[in-house]
Parts: C-alpha cells; sequence; structure tokens
C-alpha cells in the first residue's frame, strides 16, 4: 500500500465517523494533530524558506499605512523642494 493510498484510506475513515460523537471526533482529532505536528528539534524550514522569511522579517512594516499620515502634503513639500514656487 502506498502512502498516498494509506492517507486516502485514513481521510475516508475520518469521513465516516459520526458527526454526533463528539467525544470521538475530538479523540481522532487530538491523535492526528499529535502525530502530524513536528518535533521541536526538527529542522522545519528548508533554506530557501529561511530566506525568504527573514526577507519578510527585514521589510515588515515597509508598506504600513501609518508612515505617512498625509501623503499629499508630504508629495507637495517634495515638489516645492525639487522645483521651487
Amino acid at each position: 500500500m502506498t502512502v498516498r493510498e494509506m492517507k486516502n484510506d485514513m481521510v475516508h475513515m475520518i469521513n465516516q465517523m459520526d458527526d454526533s460523537s463528539e467525544e470521538k471526533v475530538k479523540d481522532m482529532w487530538l491523535y492526528v494533530r499529535q502525530i502530524v505536528k513536528p518535533a521541536e528539534n526538527e529542522e522545519v524550514l528548508t533554506p530557501d524558506q529561511k530566506r525568504r522569511l527573514e526577507l519578510v522579517d527585514k521589510l515588515c512594516g515597509a508598506f504600513s499605512a501609518c508612515q505617512t499620515v498625509d501623503f499629499k502634503k508630504d508629495k507637495e513639500e517634495y515638489l516645492l523642494e525639487k522645483y521651487g514656487q
């Protein structure tokens, strides 16, 4: 049995569970969550993902709406500085 077949079989069995049995659904959810959750000491991110995450952290807030309260006023001041009155 391939991994894909096992995964599809597991999803099929979960879908057959009676939704009215809250306790069974909760137990299955906790079990699957515990198995799928990576270990704390495992390397989760690839080097490319780490690089992209560092880039996101670096640019975080670069386009924040709070940077410029009145962009029209800033634009006017810039044009006055550049071209004079």
